[in-house]
């Protein structure tokens, strides 16, 4: 018997446990579990249970201790904007196109991307039919994206090695369509080696909010915030009222935001909804190029005026959702994605991908 079984039957009973004892149990199973089946077994025990505030910190101890540090040369703010899936919702790649708005050198977006297991495409999915493969990326042209471009896509999970028995589990439970929720939908886009100071994260259970406020603060982020839309939605949401809860340079942040308060309108779900993988890498290019201008637009500029807001790079919400809608109208957000594909991955398939999705762009 592997020294995890008898702390996942401690979680199976119902049972809390230390700090210590879940940076064990992870610390197992990414170097012993190569198939995933104990994984699973965690995931399943400890989304029955519900995890607590020391059982998170403890995985994030086990990932810390299991990883490298990169290295890199950064600027004193870094920002990251992700949310945790597994909604059930089909829903553009928000905070994928989020990232592309709002980053910048002086306060770069390290963007957390991986494969879908619960969504119609995940980050890395939809970025890889632009001509970004993620997991390709090196520590290298990492540093170089955030220094020149401002934003980068990546992953803890395809950048260090220790982590591959975890990226083993994510792949599985997308190429079966198990479609359950897992612990590591809140650990994998939380955790990583670099400093942030800054987060935005959206979560699919609102009871959720404060225990991911109190892993920010004990990881020592400057400010940060959970949002959860009241349709379900884990981004700020069109089509209901989105809740926003933080802090921010010792302020505490608790409040509602609905879009006419940022003068957008209300919507129906299914007007910001893609149909399929294919519509949705469509949606994508449409938003970044400055084509799309209806409610698939103004989501991600909701999603990114509140990310500019949270920042201070906007005095309001309603100022950041201004200056989102004019980054992606003046053509900004296209060169920035132009330019990051030219650094670290493939233009043809990019030109290729518009010629096919965009009609206004010649063959």
């Amino acid at each position: 018997m592997t020294p995890d079984v008898p702390l996942i039957r401690k979680l199976m009973a119902r049972q809390d446990l230390t700090r210590e004892e879940s940076a064990a149990l992870l610390g197992s199973l990414l170097r012993t579990d190569t198939e995933g089946w104990r994984f699973l077994a965690f995931s399943v025990a400890s989304q029955t249970k519900g995890e607590t505030v020391d059982e998170m910190l403890g995985m994030f101890d086990a990932l810390r201790q299991a990883t490298a540090p990169y290295g890199l040369s950064l600027p004193g703010e870094i920002l990251d904007v992700a949310s945790a899936g597994g909604t059930g919702i089909r829903k553009l790649n928000i905070s994928t196109l989020n990232a592309l708005v709002i980053g910048e050198p002086s306060m770069p977006v390290a963007k957390q991307s991986f494969w879908g297991i619960t969504s119609v495409t995940g980050s890395a999915d939809v970025l890889r039919e632009v001509g970004l493969f993620v997991p390709a990326l090196t520590v290298s042209q990492l540093g170089e994206a955030f220094r020149t471009v401002g934003v980068a896509f990546y992953s803890p999970l395809f950048l260090s090695q220790e982590l591959a028995n975890l990226v083993h589990f994510g792949r599985v439970l997308g190429e079966k369509a198990i479609g359950v929720n897992t612990p590591f939908n809140l650990v994998a886009p939380i955790f990583t080696p670099l400093p942030l100071t800054r987060r935005m994260f959206g979560v699919n259970n609102p009871r959720q909010v404060e225990l991911i406020l109190d892993i920010f603060r004990g990881l020592g982020f400057r400010a940060a915030l959970a949002l959860y839309g009241q349709d379900g939605l884990d981004e700020v949401s069109l089509c209901a009222p989105t809740r926003l809860r933080g802090f921010r340079d010792g302020e505490e942040i608790d409040q509602v935001f609905e879009p006419e308060q940022a003068g957008l309108r209300t919507v129906p779900c299914e007007a910001v909804q893609p149909q399929d993988a294919r519509s949705n890498v469509r949606d994508f290019l449409r938003i970044t190029d400055g084509i799309e201008t209806g409610p698939k637009r103004d989501l991600v500029a909701a999603n990114s005026g509140v990310a500019l807001w949270l920042t201070g790079r906007a005095g309001s919400i309603e100022e950041g959702v201004r200056t989102a809608i004019a980054r992606l109208e003046s053509g900004q957000v296209s060169e920035k994605l132009t330019r990051l594909v030219e650094l670290v991955g493939d233009p043809e398939i990019l030109r290729q991908a518009r010629c096919a999705h965009l009609t206004a762009v010649p063959a």
